[in-house]
């Protein structure tokens, strides 16, 4: 992988690589290449000093032209039901669109990279702009769920946390985090989110 030093015209752009700062220069090779193994290092570092994860490698799922990465049936049909009552379109969003970091939120990558992975402001205010009710829901509560909303709630005003709400039986954890999955649900009801059912909850 050949990927150039900054100043030079890098895919790695200069200033946020997690809030550790920039990479450092000693990952440079003498022709501005970069130390792929070195970099990894230094990545799982800083990962791993989020405290959020170890560096997990996932199978492939969610792959663009795959059936995971289509939209299930009876959501898709929910949707077009609401763009045809409304005339309003759906804002699609991808996500892990850099190859050298994770990103389980939609709004950033668990290590910035680039100012493209860092927290996407402008998709923040396009889901807080007059918004009455914020609900979250899909797959995992453990992993993608999970920090997309605590990366929402971190941003959004605390005296209007009670209009998120979470449907907790519209997601699941991935096998094996389930903890994480009970402890982000936790944490959110102490931040003032609705953690509701589909029996339960009201617009």
């Amino acid at each position: 992988m050949d990927l150039k030093h900054p100043k030079r015209g890098s895919l790695i752009e200069e200033a946020i690589f997690a809030r550790g700062g920039k990479i450092p220069d000693s990952l440079y090779k003498e022709d501005g290449s970069i130390d792929i193994v070195g970099y990894c290092i230094e990545y799982t570092k800083r990962l791993e000093a989020k405290g959020r994860f170890k560096l997990c490698i996932w199978p492939e799922h969610c792959l663009m032209g795959s059936n995971g990465h289509s939209v299930v049936p009876a959501i898709q049909e929910a949707v077009n039901e609401w763009s045809n009552s409304t005339g309003g379109s759906p804002e699609w969003v991808n996500k892990g669109q850099n190859l050298l970091t994770e990103m389980y939120s939609a709004l950033c990558a668990e290590v910035p990279v680039s100012k493209r992975s860092a927290f996407d402001f402008d998709l923040f205010e396009s889901i807080k702009e007059d918004t009455t009710n914020l609900i979250a829901c899909g797959q995992a509560l453990s992993h993608c769920v999970n920090y997309t909303v605590r990366d929402i709630v971190e941003h959004w005003p605390k005296e209007e946390m009670g209009k998120i709400t979470i449907l907790k039986d519209c997601a699941s954890s991935v096998p094996g985090f389930e903890e994480a999955g009970e402890l982000f649900l936790k944490d959110m009801k102490e931040a003032g989110v609705n953690v509701e059912t589909t029996a339960t909850f009201k617009l």
